[in-house]
């Protein structure tokens, strides 16, 4: 296989609460798979994210609270690390906005905008609260939403059409602080001229969305098509990266720079480049993901929410071509749309959440993972509801696929095969559909991608009831190869799920007394061969049935 270096850049969570599972079906859990299964097949991976400190939402929650921002990051991003450790999340690097690393790359980037001629001063409408004789951050102002009507839109987006909202465009906008009515004042910031930057976005598009998602092209075409506008880079701020006024030429400075801030969709972004740093930047290592100099194929892929795609899919690369035209640009967006529950979005401001912890404490890390990448919402919202995951956990993950490996490994035990078994046609079907789930994760496909698996279980388990080896004298060259075919696909299984059930695969290799350091991609050899090295023993179930009430 000839080798692809890979950067794997998952989202960046705010540090204002309690992650939920919804966090994971978006963008963490899919991202991991990607970046596993990557390291897996032999490619050079460099797996990276962060806190995102400088949001809006920080502020808020501080406020609330009675305390600072700095104490609500210093709460929550330990926490989040602890979870994405809980959850087995393979970072690279997990860092935060609220480092000098990346304060200095954010403000490095800022003034290459301004010297290429991509950064202008101009004037906007800003909330403003007359009481409180301040302007509001775009968090701190919700009202009805003018394109859908939904109440309690915030003034940058509404949760409920996914619309990206422009001042001015929020029906009777108040003030979350006081619940008091906001006005539209005028003031002066820094903008990005994605106009001036909008024929490289038009060819950067057309050169890569054949790969997306064909929801994610439309929505990034719509955009396009509509015409992109001058967009405001800071904001009236205290909490926030600070300009670097003292870099800029005096035909950029403008009054009052003091007590505006880099805005946090211009600055969170920017994270994935100065994570790549501070992860490598002692011996370089973060170059090459940027600006590859050698044969080897160089591909980022983007994980997201499908709230963030246009920051993502549009003003990201602009940014990056902006700062330096030599820039490795963005090239995959395997964005999901939605996970609701019960039907409602999932929120931590408004209280409708699964929490993380606690799902994988009650029921265990990879029966959460299985089951939230068998329904995530790739293409389309999805829903989580306690029934369907105790209906998964128990017919689906135990029923047959639990029960397909744990049958065989425990008519196996004990047993060694010195040749390589003749692969029976049916076993065969199933290490195609092994074969298939990986071409499914190369093309960043996860759902389908365990459905194979699931096939490949199914199949299995037909041929166990169709062979009924508990008939045949167990040392017969019948039960051998019955078993050893069996055993065959088993192995197969084992492979396949090393990026979606790290903690059950350790387990299966350990059964089947094998160490299983790569995928590769003549798997039914790869099969074959490690049957060979196999004794299995210390059977026991993998998972444990849910007794519902």
């Amino acid at each position: 296989m000839n080798k692809t270096r890979i950067l794997v850049a998952d989202a960046w969570p705010y540090v204002n609460g309690k992650l939920h599972i919804g966090h994971l079906a978006g963008h963490v859990l899919p991202a991991d798979i990607f970046a596993r299964f990557n390291r897996f097949i032999g490619n050079e991976v460099l797996f990276v994210s962060g806190s995102d400190c400088y949001g809006t939402p920080i502020t808020v929650e501080a406020d609330k609270r009675g305390t600072t921002p700095q104490a609500i990051v210093d709460e929550y991003h330990p926490a989040i690390v602890e979870l994405y450790q809980t959850y087995g999340i393979s970072y690279d690097l997990y860092t935060k906005t609220a480092t000098l690393n990346h304060t200095k790359v954010v403000q490095d980037m800022f003034v290459a905008l301004c010297e290429h001629g991509y950064i202008s001063i101009g004037s906007s409408q800003q909330y403003y609260d007359g009481s409180q004789k301040r302007f509001l951050p775009d968090r701190y102002v919700e009202g009805v939403c003018v394109h859908c009507g939904f109440v309690g839109a915030r003034s940058d987006q509404c949760d409920n059409c996914g619309r990206v909202l422009s001042p001015g465009e929020l029906k009777n906008p108040v003030s979350k602080l006081t619940n008091k009515p906001v006005e539209l004042r005028e003031t002066e910031h820094y903008f990005l001229d994605l106009p001036k930057l909008s024929p490289m976005l038009e060819a950067f598009v057309e050169k890569r969305e054949k790969n997306w998602r064909p929801w994610v092209r439309e929505e990034t075409r719509g955009w396009l098509k509509r015409g992109l506008e001058p967009r405001a880079i800071t904001r009236d701020l205290e909490w926030g990266i600070p300009i670097p006024v003292e870099r800029l030429p005096q035909e950029l400075r403008i009054e009052g720079v003091d007590r505006k801030r880099i805005y946090v969709w211009f600055d969170a972004v920017i994270g994935y480049l100065s994570a790549s740093i501070e992860w490598g930047e002692k011996n370089d290592a973060w170059k090459p993901f940027w600006y590859p100099n050698d044969d080897i194929p160089t591909k980022h892929y983007y994980f997201m929410g499908k709230d963030n795609l246009v920051f993502h899919t549009l003003f990201w690369p602009a940014q990056l071509y902006g700062y330096d035209e030599h820039i490795h640009l963005p090239d995959e967006y395997p964005i999901n749309q939605y996970l609701n529950l019960g039907g409602h979005k999932f929120s931590k401001s408004r209280g409708v959440i699964v929490d993380s912890r606690d799902i994988a404490q009650q029921y265990g890390v990879d029966p959460v993972r299985f089951y939230i990448t068998s329904i995530l919402p790739e293409q389309a919202d999805a829903n989580f509801t306690w029934e369907d995951f105790h209906r998964f956990y128990n017919d689906i993950m135990i029923g047959t696929f639990g029960n397909f490996l744990n049958r065989v490994l425990t008519l196996a035990q004990d047993m060694t095969w010195t040749q390589k078994p003749v692969i029976d046609t049916s076993i065969q079907q199933g290490i195609t559909e092994l074969i298939t789930a990986r071409q499914h994760l190369s093309a960043c496909e996860f759902k389908a991608y365990v459905a194979r698996l699931l096939a490949a279980a199914a199949i299995g388990n037909k041929y166990i009831d169709t062979q009924k080896p508990w008939k045949l004298d167990r040392k017969s060259v019948e039960y051998q190869s019955v078993i050893g075919n069996a055993l065959c696909l088993v192995v197969g299984i084992a492979i396949a799920v090393v990026p979606l059930i790290p903690e059950t695969a350790t387990k299966l290799q350990q059964m089947l007394g094998v160490s299983i350091a790569q995928w590769e991609e003549d798997l039914t050899s790869q099969i074959a061969g490690i049957v060979t090295q196999a004794h299995v023993e210390g059977v026991a179930p993998l998972f444990k049935k849910l007794e519902l009430q």
